[in-house]
Formats: structure tokens, sequence, C-alpha cells
């Protein structure tokens, strides 16, 4: 059996993490032996939720607990990176929340640890692992909209009124939702070559947990990306978006368009433009409760059968550093190069998405 110790133990931890930790607690897969938070007013209430071993206010003991075998690492941001290079080198599997860093030269030590190391190491978010991600990844190598020149993608929301680090530094929107689109469309489309971005600061002033707080990072981005390929894609992100009903990702080839449904992390299927049909194809995804935490049991899956995680380092890498640039692009307003790249992620499995019986032919203002 696997033990499992978990590094913070909020909102996140709380939520799909641990609908997965107990389904594979259930299958005697693993077991839950250590978590650890600053909180220690978190261990009365989480004894009452879920079945655990040990309680810590300090995280080392579980990085030096030598039966551990695998850290979940859901703490705030900016502790991302420390925390999962010390599990590294306590020998230990890794999984971390989004993002691995909050600036280059923690996010540099922490990718070539990773690399040398005989663990495995998975960093959120886990996008690729979508069924919904991996059929359009298919339809754009069979070219079925042809040449991809123009893309958009959007994620955000009003934001959170618990979490201070929200809003310092280190923590934010794009970190925390746009990653998810950057991820999605360098997945889709391939490296970036170069990016430009505009943020701003929206609301000064925010009141979290019933008190008022400066504002100290950006949360509001418009951002450009210039691809390898030459495509070119915008991303709009901030705790400054209410509501929305548009698609999450939109793909503009030179035969049709692709409209990915609902948003990136929980996608409700995709739409095809094809220019010869002249009409839409819906294709609803039949995975609708595919969870955004998923990387767990995919890095379970590949320890236990000894395979390679799909969640590629070399991807995570550069989503990260195109991330840390934006913030460089904002503030200096000019064009920054992205020095990383990643090979095309492959997939083995083919995935089988049908064709929705409410295939229709509609105007674009229908959407």
């Amino acid at each position: 059996m696997i033990n499992l110790g978990i590094i913070g133990c909020g909102s996140v931890m709380q939520g799909p993490y641990m609908e997965l930790v107990n389904k594979l607690i259930f299958k005697n897969i693993i077991n839950l032996k250590s978590i650890s938070d600053k909180n220690i007013k978190l261990e009365r209430i989480l004894k009452k939720k879920f079945k655990f071993q040990f309680f810590y206010n300090d995280y080392k003991k579980i990085l030096n607990d030598k039966q551990i075998d695998v850290v979940l690492i859901l703490t705030s941001m900016k502790e991302h990176a420390t925390i999962a290079k010390k599990a590294l080198l306590n020998n230990k599997h890794v999984l971390v929340e989004k993002p691995m860093s909050t600036n280059m030269e923690d996010l540099k030590k922490l990718f070539s640890l990773a690399k040398k190391s005989k663990k495995l190491f998975v960093a959120a978010p886990f996008v690729i692992l979508s069924p919904t991600f991996q059929a359009i990844h298919q339809e754009i190598n069979k070219k079925t909209i042809g040449k991809i020149s123009l893309a958009r993608a959007r994620y955000g929301w009003s934001g959170p009124n618990w979490g201070e680090w929200y809003y310092k530094t280190g923590g934010g929107p794009l970190f925390d939702l746009g990653v998810y689109n950057i991820t999605t469309l360098t997945g889709l489309l391939g490296p970036v070559k170069n990016i430009i971005a505009k943020s701003s600061i929206s609301k000064p002033f925010r009141e979290i947990n019933g008190k008022k707080i400066k504002v100290l990072t950006d949360d509001n981005f418009q951002i450009l990306l210039e691809f390898k390929n030459k495509c070119i894609a915008v991303v709009t992100t901030g705790f400054t978006m209410q509501q929305y009903s548009s698609p999450a990702v939109e793909l503009y080839g030179s035969d049709g368009t692709i409209q990915m449904l609902g948003d990136d992390w929980e996608p409700k299927g995709y739409e095809v433009w094809n220019n010869k049909r002249s009409s839409w194809e819906l294709f609803k995804t039949p995975y609708a409760n595919w969870p955004w935490a998923s990387g767990f049991t995919h890095l379970i899956d590949c320890i236990i059968n000894k395979k390679k995680p799909m969640i590629c380092l070399d991807h995570a890498y550069h989503v990260n550093e195109i991330m840390i640039k934006i913030y460089e692009s904002s503030k200096k307003n000019k064009s920054i190069s992205i020095d990383s790249s990643f090979k095309p992620l492959k997939f083995i499995k083919k995935i089988k998405i049908k064709k929705s019986h409410l295939d229709h032919d509609r105007n674009h203002d229908d959407i």
C-alpha cells in the first residue's frame, strides 16, 4: 500500500483531491498517513471528515518520514517551490499544485532537481488528461480544421473572499486561473515564442474573511501569445469577470473552427465547424464528471504500474516561464521572449466522443 502525505489542508485539499484520495483509500490502494497545515484548528474539523493517522503543523515531519511515499503539495503558491524541492530531496514522489514557482530562480532549481530525480514529479494543472482536451488534440492532428492561425481562451471570476495570499505577491488570477488556459493552448498548439501582456489592479482593496485588505498583485489580464508555429492567441483572465457563456477555447483554422465548451478545467464537450459541411457538429463528452484533480490518480497509477506520467515536466516548466514573464511584460510594457520549449504531446489511447443528436446548422450568433 502507498503511504500518502498531504501538505496544505485548505479548500483545494478538502474538495476534489480528497474525493479521489478517499476512493483510493476505499480500494486499499493508498493509506493517508499524515496531513499538515499551519492552522492547527483544522485538525479537529478534518477528523470529522477524513481518516488519517497524524496531523502536523510542521510539514517537515511529513518529509522526514521515510514511510511516506507520495506527497501532495496544496499550500499557498509562494511555498510550492521550496516544499517541492525538499520533498524530492527526501526521496518522495511529488504532486505540486500550480504554479511550481512564482519566480524564475526557484523554477529553474526545482526543474533541474525534478529532472535528475528518480521519483515521479507532476505539476498541476492537469487539463491535458481531460478526454475532451485529448479529443480536440486528435482533431488538430487529423487536420480537421486545417492550419490554425488564431486562438482564444478565457477563464475568470469575481475572485475569492478568503485567502489573503490570492491578492498578495505570489498569488493572483494569472497563477490561479490563467494557467489553465496557457496549459491548454500550448498543449494543443505547441511552444510559445514570445508574449506581450497588459495587466492592472482593478480593485485596490478587497474584503477577505471580513477584513479589508490592500491588493498587491494584478487581478486583471489580457495576454497575447505568439507561438513558434506562427499562430497568435489571446488569453483573458482575472478576478474581474462576473459571468460569461462563451466557449472556453476557440481555435480558428484554414478549413474551420473548433470550440471547447464549458471551462477547460471542466469541459462539457466541443463543437466543430467545417467549411465544406457548412454547419456545426456538437460532440458531448460522456465524461461529464472528469475531475480537475485527476493528476493525483494518474500519478498513483504511474507509480503502481511503473509508467511515465503523461504530465510532461518540460511542458509544465514552459507554462510556468510564460506566466512569470507575463508579469515582466506588463511591467516593462514590451514583448518578452520565451526561452524554454517542449516536444509535442502524445497520447497512446484514442479518445472516442460520440457526435450529439443535436448536430445542427446555425449561425454564429446563436452561440
